[in-house]
C-alpha cells in the first residue's frame, strides 16, 4: 500500500513539477465502505462483516488548452494480476480535442460495450449483472477517435486490447460506441463490437443501453446479445437484460433493479446443451445529508441473485442474499 501511494505522489509532483504547461483540475479521494450480509444456499452458509469496498483516487486536469488527462487508481485492487500491471488502473489517458468535431484518446480507458449499468464507475453499483460480473477486463489500453456531432451526439471508434483476458494477451477489440439522444427523454448509450476471445476468434457482441425519462425520474434498460461462430443462432443463444427504475425526491433517492441472462456457453466454459441462466432482483434507498453538493452518501441495499443451468433438476440452482448497509464520501483534495 505505501509503494502504491508513493507511486501515485510522483506522479502529482511530476504535474506540479511542469505547472507552466498543465494544472490539476481535480485531485480527489472516493472511499465506499458497507457493512454487509450475505447469505448463500451453498451449504446454507451466511457471513457478515464491515468492508472497505472502493478506495479511488481521481485526477484530472490540462496539459494544454486542447490536451486533456485523467487517472482513476483503485488502491483496493491488486496492482498487478497475471501480466497486467495496470490491474488496479481504470484511467490512465491523455485526450487531444482536435476541434469542435474531432478528439483523439490514447492510454488505458474503458473499453466501450453499450450498456449503463456497464458505463457506471463502479463505486457507484452495488450489484451488478452476470455479465459485469463474469466478463474480465472493463478497462484496458485503447486508441479512439470521436466524432462530436453536438453536445448530446457522439460517435466513438475504438481499437483495444480484449476484455476478455487482462494486460497484454496478444488479442484485440475493435468497438463502435453512440452515445445519444434520440429525444430530450431518451438517451442511449449503443455499441457494436468484435472482440477476440482466441487468437483470430471474435465474439460479435450488440449492446443497446437506454435510460428514459427525466433526472428525478428514469428508468434504464439495457439488452445486449453474444455471439460466436459455433453458436447454433445468432440471436438469443447468448445475452442479457438488466433495468433500473429510479426516483428522486429531496436528498432522497430510490431505486429498484433486476435483469436475466442466458448463457448457453457461459463465456469461456462450454457446458454442453444446458444453458446456464442468471436472474437478480434488488432494490435500495440512498441519502445525501448535505445541501450543497452530495459528496456523502449513505445506503441500505438488499440484492437477490440465483443461478442455475436450465432443463436440469433443482439442486443445480444456486441463491444469495445480500444486504449493504454504508456510505460513501468524497474528499475534493484539488477543485477548480
Amino acid at each position: 500500500m505505501k509503494k502504491r501511494f508513493l507511486i501515485f505522489a510522483v506522479i502529482v509532483l511530476s504535474f506540479y513539477g511542469i505547472k507552466a504547461q498543465s494544472h490539476i483540475d481535480e485531485l480527489s479521494v472516493n472511499v465506499r465502505s458497507s457493512f454487509e450480509y450475505n447469505h448463500h444456499s451453498i451449504n446454507d452458509e451466511d457471513h457478515k462483516g464491515f468492508n472497505g469496498e472502493h478506495f479511488n483516487i481521481n485526477m484530472q486536469g490540462h496539459i494544454t488548452d486542447n490536451i486533456t488527462y485523467r487517472i482513476r487508481q483503485r488502491f483496493h485492487k491488486d496492482m498487478v494480476k497475471g501480466n497486467n500491471f495496470f490491474n488496479a488502473t481504470d484511467f490512465l489517458y491523455i485526450d487531444w480535442k482536435i476541434n469542435e468535431h474531432w478528439s483523439l484518446n490514447f492510454g488505458r480507458q474503458e473499453i466501450f460495450i453499450g450498456g449503463y449499468e456497464y458505463d457506471y464507475a463502479p463505486i457507484d453499483v452495488y450489484f451488478y449483472g452476470d455479465f459485469c460480473n463474469v466478463l474480465p477486463e472493463c478497462y484496458g489500453f485503447a486508441g479512439s477517435v470521436a466524432y462530436n456531432f453536438n453536445e448530446h451526439q457522439q460517435l466513438v471508434f475504438q481499437v483495444s486490447n480484449s476484455p476478455f483476458y487482462g494486460g497484454n494477451s496478444n488479442m484485440l477489440s475493435y468497438n463502435l460506441a453512440w452515445f445519444g439522444n434520440i429525444a430530450p427523454w431518451w438517451r442511449t448509450i449503443w455499441s457494436v463490437n468484435e472482440s477476440e476471445y482466441a487468437n483470430g476468434e471474435f465474439e460479435n457482441m450488440i449492446a443497446l443501453g437506454n435510460r428514459i425519462g427525466t433526472d428525478n425520474v428514469y428508468l434504464e434498460a439495457d439488452f445486449i446479445n453474444r455471439y460466436r461462430k459455433d453458436y447454433k443462432n445468432f440471436l438469443l443463444d447468448n445475452w442479457g437484460f438488466v433495468a433500473k427504475f429510479n426516483y428522486t425526491y429531496n436528498n432522497f433517492n430510490f431505486f429498484v433493479k433486476g435483469g436475466y441472462d442466458k448463457d448457453k456457453y457461459r463465456f469461456l466454459l462450454h457446458v454442453g446443451d444446458n444453458k446456464f441462466e442468471y436472474k437478480h432482483i434488488g432494490g435500495g434507498v440512498e441519502y445525501f445529508p448535505l445541501k450543497d453538493n452530495k459528496n456523502v452518501r449513505l445506503h441500505a441495499v438488499y440484492h437477490y441473485t440465483q443461478e442455475n443451468l436450465a432443463d436440469v433438476p433443482n439442486e443445480t440452482k444456486k441463491y444469495t442474499h445480500n444486504v449493504l448497509i454504508g456510505a460513501t464520501w468524497k474528499i475534493n483534495v484539488i477543485k477548480k
